[in-house]
């Protein structure tokens, strides 16, 4: 997996806004048709927000950040090849939770301007780059949670009016790290409220 062909197949399978809005105005005003059955409601115990309460307790709070269990390198281990990273491979992360690996990873890392290259000399990753070292490198998640990650930010950006791919976001003139930052941390966010 590379930065270019995880940019290429996330452009590929976002739906379009303008798309979106219109099945969004379908489905405004769908009703619920069918009564409400008195003899099941019976059958509960507990009142409705209860039962909410009890099925919501697991959950984190809206707007913080998962659980993240991956350590990152040091700041010289950085410039490391991933190989040397790959400690220990957990497949069981979601997107959003890759998505804040990579954030971190630009954090602390660097985040560099040219886009589909995985790292520079010193290190740095562009957006995508962060992504595939969080999976190739640090083992968090596989190729296919990665591409839905890349699809998250995507969306993001075409929320933002950006049509182009990420890389062409990543390598515009005046662009600064915070920028790319927020964007991957807007991604996650974004990936753990639909629950992925």
């Amino acid at each position: 997996m590379t930065p270019a062909a995880l940019d290429r197949a996330a452009g590929r399978a976002v739906i379009p806004v303008a798309e979106a809005e219109a099945w969004a105005g379908v489905t405004a005003g769908w009703e619920r048709t069918a009564p409400a059955d008195s003899a099941a409601r019976r059958l509960l115990t507990a009142t409705v927000d209860e039962l909410v309460a009890e099925a919501l307790r697991g959950i984190p709070v809206h707007g913080t950040r998962p659980a993240v269990e991956v350590r990152l390198p040091g700041r010289l281990a950085r410039v490391l090849p991933d190989w040397a990273h790959r400690t220990r491979v957990d497949l069981s992360h979601r997107p959003s939770t890759q998505l804040t690996v990579a954030a971190e990873i630009l954090r602390r890392w660097g985040w560099q301007q040219k886009p589909h290259r995985l790292r520079d000399l010193r290190g740095r990753r562009c957006v995508c780059g962060a992504i595939c070292t969080a999976v190739d490198g640090l083992g968090v998640g596989t190729a296919e949670t990665a591409h839905e990650a890349a699809r998250y930010i995507l969306m993001e950006l075409r929320r933002r009016g950006w049509p182009g791919l990420i890389g062409d976001w990543n390598q515009v003139p005046g662009r600064r790290a915070e920028e790319a930052i927020q964007l991957v941390e807007t991604a996650a966010a974004n990936a753990a409220a639909a629950g992925r």
